[in-house]
């Protein structure tokens, strides 16, 4: 079964033509973009509300810890923009990467990117073993989003057991 599945999802990444250097983009563009259109969301919805932005985001504390998700998110999208190609230059760091990222989008519910680093995982071995590039700060600064991360992850588990708590 785990055989069949890990076909599919080779089949499906060949056939779509998912490089690891297209994947990058893709991955790079949601986390770039995504967070910008989040927040002309809660903008419109201010205006919809007739309240200030910031009045409504504090009025909601899982929307402050999703705003924090968004920042995170908007931080790597725009550092993988700028550095993407240190990661692309060596499988390891590249793999570390998704990797990391795959458990942080997973724990902050962020499917689409949860499933292109999937992708970028299994087509992983198409990159160099090794290269010269220096390291890139990229993945420093993934593991202190990551961190973030999973204090945010804490802060919404707080926020369901005070929701179901009453």
């Amino acid at each position: 079964m785990q055989e069949k599945a890990l076909n599919w999802l080779d089949r499906l990444t060949k056939s779509a033509r998912l490089t690891p250097k297209r994947i990058l983009r893709i991955y790079t563009f949601v986390l770039f973009f995504a967070p910008l259109a989040y927040l002309l969301l809660l903008q419109l919805r201010a205006g919809a509300a007739k309240q200030t932005i910031t009045d409504f985001i504090a009025a909601s504390p899982a929307t402050t810890v999703s705003i924090i998700v968004a920042a995170g998110d908007f931080l790597l999208g725009y550092l993988c923009w700028i550095d993407g190609g240190a990661l692309l230059a060596d499988r390891r760091q590249y793999m570390k990467f998704m990797k990391l990222q795959l458990w942080t989008q997973l724990i902050v519910g962020n499917w689409f990117c949860l499933l292109f680093a999937i992708f970028a995982l299994r087509r992983g071995e198409d990159l160099p073993e090794e290269s010269k590039v220096k390291p890139s700060q990229l993945l420093s600064l993934t593991y202190l989003i990551a961190s973030l991360f999973v204090i945010c992850f804490v802060f919404y588990v707080v926020l369901a057991f005070r929701a179901v708590k009453g």
